[in-house]
């Protein structure tokens, strides 16, 4: 399905920008070698969807509102569990200005509009 292909290939970017901002979190590299070709991006992608629209969609309403406990108290897939420590200490690192924090906002949007776009056509095939 071309929207997982897509959202495979904008996840492997993201993780490849932030190994370049960050090249000696090497959790990250083993994150991006995951996704990459570790687990079928399928499961990735249920993860996610499952984990944004739980609780009401408590974590979607958190990224709209851009509030920084989003990443400093969650995880954006279960399989990473450990991510959730490593994106709090990149987000509290004081290397990221509010243009790189926008950018990684940026990214989860696209992350979610993937997602949307994934539910959608699984829901048009049933």
């Amino acid at each position: 399905m071309e929207v997982l292909r897509e959202f495979k290939k904008q996840m492997i970017l993201f993780f490849d920008e932030l190994i370049d901002q960050f090249p000696d979190e090497g959790d990250l590299v083993v994150a991006r070698l995951f996704i990459s070709n570790q687990v079928p991006i399928v499961d990735v992608m249920n993860d996610f969807n499952l984990r944004i629209n739980k609780d009401d969609k408590r974590l979607r309403k958190m990224i709209a509102g851009r509030r920084d406990d989003f990443f400093l108290k969650n995880t954006l897939f279960k399989s990473h569990a450990s991510n959730q420590n490593h994106f709090k200490k990149i987000w509290c690192s004081g290397v990221l200005d509010e243009d790189d924090k926008t950018v990684i906002w940026q990214w989860v949007d696209t992350f979610i509009f993937l997602g949307d776009k994934y539910a959608i056509a699984l829901n048009s095939s049933n």
